[in-house]
């Protein structure tokens, strides 16, 4: 076909060179089926608006998707057991898009600067969101995130500004370094005690947060990870934790008092505000 240059040996559409505004990509291309999509096919087609991927396709590539700034909506078939890492970054129009079951990772910046996603189900097969998956999705408001998830990776919803709720399962034991930076929407969060490890800055600038509950499994406190949660009233420190690291709580100017359990051994610099007053168990 005229608007794809196709690799028949493997059944990859190499690059979409059409100039349709709604893309169907067949299942076939002279009698063999398309099963991949490959890396960066659509990279830069920023007039295309919607495209229906048919169910023969199994894979589509890294960056496949990037800086379609038009792409409304795409359907993914249940087919697709593999999805490349900045699959749709910098997609701005991108409204809806379903995650088919079987995919197991959402990769790197997969949907980084996807500006006008609202809300997205992340499917019980996926066990890990990569770094930056849905960094600068500034209309998400919510996402769903089931049981099957253990790890949640660095500045994975950092810039998120409506974000107002989020569920962590309770598979989840790490939370990365940055995860939910400068998400001034998010009001309270609820941490599952399968997490062991928050890690660094991970709620900063978290304006609205309001309240916490820890895990009782934590060990330590990450540095800076409630620096700047202004909102920041009520937090209970389980008697697990031996140590908060610097600027932990730093700027949480309604955060009065906190009571600190004697399994604490060791606090940071500067770990709370000048307001919070210190009391042990």
């Amino acid at each position: 076909m005229k608007e794809f240059n196709f690799n028949e040996a493997t059944g990859t559409i190499i690059k979409y060179i059409g100039e349709d505004v709604n893309v169907i990509i067949p299942s076939e291309i002279d009698g063999v089926p398309v099963t991949k999509i490959g890396d960066t096919a659509f990279w830069y087609c920023t007039s295309i608006e919607s495209i229906t991927i048919p169910n023969s396709v199994i894979t589509i590539g890294e960056s496949a998707f990037m800086h379609c700034f038009s792409l409304k909506n795409i359907n993914i078939p249940n087919s697709v057991t593999s999805i490349g890492k900045n699959v749709f970054h910098s997609c701005k129009s991108l409204e809806n898009v379903n995650i088919p079951d079987g995919i197991t990772s959402i990769g790197k910046y997969s949907f980084m600067d996807c500006k006008s996603l609202k809300s997205l189900t992340i499917p019980n097969t996926v066990t890990e969101i990569g770094e930056n998956a849905f960094e600068g999705c500034i209309s998400l408001k919510s996402i769903n995130i089931l049981n099957s998830v253990t790890t949640i990776g660095d500045e994975a919803f950092s810039y998120c500004l409506s974000l107002e709720s989020i569920t962590i399962p309770d598979g989840v034991t790490t939370i990365g370094n940055y995860t939910f930076y400068n998400c001034p929407s998010i009001k309270n969060i609820t941490i599952p005690n399968s997490v062991t490890n928050i890690g660094r800055a991970a709620f900063m600038f978290c304006s609205s947060l309001k309240s916490v509950t820890l895990p009782d499994g934590m060990t330590s406190i990450s540095d800076s990870v409630f620096v700047g949660c202004r909102s920041l009233k009520n937090i209970n420190i389980p008697d697990s934790v031996k140590s908060i690291g610097n600027e932990a709580f730093y700027g949480c100017e309604k955060l009065r008092s906190i009571v600190i359990p004697d399994s604490v051994k060791e606090i940071g610099e500067n770990a709370f505000d000048d307001h919070t007053s210190i009391e042990k168990k």
